[in-house]
C-alpha cells in the first residue's frame, strides 16, 4: 500500500457513511426482531411445523432469484438514494400488516407467506442499492475499514435485536414485535436525504471513467436483459469475484437450510423460551462484533485467501455445536450462545474482506448490476437452502438436519482454496 493509500485508511470515515450506517444499524436491529418474530408467529400462533418454517423463509429469499438482476439494472439507472427510501418504506407498510391482522383475527399463513414475499422483493432493491451507495460515499482506500463497521453495527444489531425481539414477545405478542422493524425502516429512510454521494462514474482522482462497452456502462438502446447479462459476465469471467460468489453462495445455501429448523430445535427440542431463545442468540451475537474487530488485523497476520477460508471453517464449527447439545436449561442456552458465538464470529470476519473484493474488481458504472448478480447466485439458493431444511427436518428430524448443513458449511472454503484468492498474501485486493 502506497503512502498516499495509507494516508487514506487513516483519514476519519466521511460523515456521510456515518449516517448510512446509523441508519443501516437501526435497520437490522429491527430485522433482528423479524427473523426471531415472524417465525415464532407462525409456530406460537398458527401451529407452523418445519416444513411451512421453511417455506416461510424461503418466501423471503425467493425474491432475490426472480428480481436479482432487473434491481442491478434499476439502481445502475436511476437514484440509489431515492430506490433505497422507496424499498425501506414498503418494507415497513408489509411488516406493519402483520399485527393489524392479528389484532382483528385475521391473521394466516397465508398472509405470513405474502408478507415476507413483498419484505423480500424490497429487500432485494435495497440490499442491490445500498451496496452501491457505499463506494460513492467511501473512498477506495478506507472500503475494508467502512466493512469492518458495517459488520460490527450488524452484529451489534443480532446482539440487540433477539433479546428485544424476547422481551417484545413476551410483553406483548410476536406480531407486535414486528412493528419494532416497521419503525427501524421508517428511521433508515429519514436519514438518507442527509447522506451526501460522489458522482458514481468519478474515481478517487476525480476523473470520469469510461463509460463505453469495455468498462461496463449503459449502452444507448441496451435492453434490461442485456444489461443484467452484462453484470453476470463480468462476474463470471473473473476467477476471483466467481470464487468468492460461489463460497458465498455455499454457506448462505446451508445456512438457511440450517435456519428453517434452528427455532424448531430451540424451542422444541431444547425447551427455550421465546426470551431465552433471543437471550442465546443475542449473546451469541458478541462472536459477531470480535469478529469484526479483529478481522482486519488477521487479514494482516494471515493473509486475505487464507483468513477467508479460515473464517468458512470457524463457522463450519461453530453450527454443529448446536445439534450436539444435548441439556436442557441454563446449560442448553450457554451451549446454543457458544455455539453461535463462533459461527457469528466467522460470519463476520469472511464478510468483512469479501464484500470490498467486489468493490475493487468492479468499474463504478457496473456496481449495481455486479452486486446483483451476485445476490442473485447467493440468496437464489437461499430459498432451495431453506426447502430442503424443512424437508430434512420433516423426514429426519431438526438435530439431524443441523448437523448436515452446519458441517457442509466447510466446503465453502474450498472454492476459496482452489482460486486465485488463496495465493493473495496482502489483507487486501489492492488493484483492479
Amino acid at each position: 500500500m502506497t503512502a498516499a493509500a495509507e494516508s487514506v485508511v487513516r483519514q476519519r470515515l466521511p460523515r456521510g457513511f456515518q449516517l448510512l450506517l446509523l441508519g443501516q444499524t437501526v435497520s437490522l436491529v429491527g430485522s433482528a426482531v423479524t427473523l426471531l418474530a415472524l417465525p415464532l408467529t407462525a409456530i406460537d400462533l398458527l401451529g407452523a411445523g418445519p416444513f411451512e418454517t421453511g417455506v416461510l423463509l424461503a418466501c423471503g429469499r425467493a425474491p432475490y432469484l426472480v428480481c436479482g438482476p432487473v434491481a442491478g439494472v434499476l439502481v445502475d439507472r436511476l437514484s440509489q438514494r431515492a430506490l433505497l427510501m422507496g424499498a425501506n418504506l414498503v418494507m415497513a407498510a408489509a411488516l406493519a400488516t402483520v399485527p393489524v391482522a392479528a389484532l382483528t383475527g385475521h391473521l394466516a399463513l397465508a398472509h405470513l407467506y405474502t408478507a415476507a414475499t413483498v419484505v423480500g422483493t424490497a429487500t432485494v432493491l435495497a440490499d442491490v442499492a445500498y451496496l452501491a451507495c457505499v463506494p460513492r460515499v467511501v473512498p477506495a482506500g478506507q472500503l475494508v475499514r467502512a466493512q469492518s463497521r458495517l459488520e460490527l453495527g450488524q452484529s451489534l444489531a443480532v446482539a440487540f435485536g433477539p433479546p428485544l425481539a424476547g422481551w417484545l414477545i413476551g410483553a406483548f405478542s410476536a406480531p407486535t414485535a414486528l412493528l419494532a422493524d416497521s419503525a427501524s425502516f421508517v428511521v433508515a429512510t429519514a436519514l438518507l436525504p442527509y447522506v451526501a454521494m460522489r458522482d458514481p462514474e468519478t474515481d478517487d482522482g476525480g476523473q470520469k471513467q469510461p463509460n463505453g462497452h469495455g468498462s461496463g456502462g449503459r449502452r444507448a438502446g441496451a435492453g434490461i436483459l442485456a444489461e443484467a447479462a452484462e453484470g453476470a459476465r463480468f462476474v463470471l469471467g473473473s476467477a476471483r469475484l466467481r470464487a468468492v460468489t460461489l463460497a458465498t453462495a455455499t454457506l448462505v445455501f446451508c445456512y438457511n437450510a440450517y435456519s428453517a429448523v434452528f427455532l424448531l430445535y430451540l424451542t422444541q427440542r431444547l425447551g427455550l423460551s421465546a426470551g431465552a431463545t433471543g437471550a442465546a442468540v443475542g449473546i451469541a451475537a458478541a462472536g459477531g462484533v470480535a469478529g469484526a474487530l479483529v478481522a482486519r488485523p488477521l487479514a494482516r497476520l494471515l493473509g486475505l485467501g487464507r483468513v477467508l477460508a479460515a473464517a468458512l471453517l470457524l463457522s463450519a464449527a461453530g453450527a454443529v455445536l448446536t445439534p450436539m447439545v444435548a441439556v436442557t436449561g441454563w446449560a442448553a442456552l450457554l451451549g446454543v450462545a457458544l455455539s453461535h458465538f463462533l459461527l457469528w464470529a466467522g460470519q463476520q470476519i469472511y464478510n468483512v474482506h469479501q464484500v470490498p473484493i467486489r468493490y475493487v474488481l468492479t468499474p463504478p458504472a457496473l456496481h449495481g448490476r455486479v452486486n446483483a448478480s451476485i445476490r442473485t447466485v447467493v440468496w437464489g439458493l437461499a430459498p432451495l437452502g431453506a426447502l430442503l431444511g424443512g424437508a430434512c427436518g420433516t423426514a429426519f428430524g431438526t438435530r439431524t438436519t443441523l448437523l448436515l448443513s452446519g458441517a457442509v458449511i466447510a466446503l465453502a472454503a474450498v472454492w476459496i482454496v482452489r482460486s486465485p484468492l488463496w495465493a493473495v498474501r496482502t489483507p487486501q485486493l489492492t488493484t483492479r
